[in-house]
């Protein structure tokens, strides 16, 4: 059934410069719409857009930006508004099956995986490996993640694998399953970049087979970052917020 749409307000944006100092100006106001006698919309006088305006936009146009909220996952790090993140997350161990291609030596099996911070947003994963089974704080230092198919970037080349629509906060669990189901099948970085002694075939041959039976945080190189500065990066630190 059709239905007859009436205009009743509009969204001026401005742009300008503050010379003192150099800084972009960006503001908008919205403006009532009123109607002629003869049907012509008329604009009339604004008023600066409010938080409350920017809020009913978004309830009526993206309701999953704006939502009660409820229970939040403690895996949960950070994360950014839109679809496409960036959603930051925890893993800690877990002893599940690792699986390897058969371009290399390894024989896929059941090891301990390190805990993780992990990073998806833009169809992309980075993952980050991080001591202890305790949730990360803001002052902890990140680790690198001593991983095939990881490069330099700490970027996850994820080949097939099938990957979440979105990133947000429900999406957590399809992530880490993206990555935990891969097949680690190459070198995207040299050892060395990973770890202190030894290669990464090394490590998961030990941890295959139960060698090793903690996992060998103390030789995984850091990562020079901790997660306060990761959130830096990506925008997500509180000063923006």
């Amino acid at each position: 059934m059709a239905q007859t749409l009436h205009l009743s307000a509009a969204l001026l944006y401005y742009t300008g410069e503050d010379p003192l100092p150099a800084e972009a100006i960006h503001y908008w106001q919205i403006h009532p719409i009123e109607m002629s006698e003869k049907g012509i919309p008329l604009l009339r006088e604004g008023r600066p857009v409010q938080m409350k305006d920017l809020e009913s936009l978004c309830k009526a146009t993206l309701p999953n930006l704006i939502q009660n909220v409820g229970w939040i996952d403690p895996a949960l790090l950070a994360y950014g508004a839109g679809v496409e993140g960036p959603l930051v997350f925890f893993r800690p161990e877990v002893r599940r099956p690792i699986y390897f291609g058969r371009q290399t030596s390894l024989k896929s099996g059941m090891v301990l995986w390190p805990s993780l911070v992990m990073v998806a947003f833009c169809r992309k994963l980075y993952v980050f490996a991080t001591k202890g089974r305790m949730r990360p704080t803001q002052s902890t230092s990140l680790l690198m993640a001593p991983f095939l198919n990881v490069d330099v970037h700490h970027e996850v080349c994820l080949g097939s694998s099938r990957l979440p629509n979105g990133c947000r906060p429900q999406n957590m669990e399809a992530w880490a399953e993206a990555f935990y189901a891969s097949a680690f099948t190459h070198n995207n970085a040299p050892d060395h970049h990973f770890l202190k002694k030894g290669t990464m075939v090394e490590l998961w041959e030990a941890l295959l087979s139960g060698k090793l039976k903690r996992f060998p945080y103390h030789l995984l190189k850091p990562a020079g970052i901790t997660l306060r500065q990761l959130l830096q990066r990506i925008g997500l630190d509180e000063c923006k917020r």
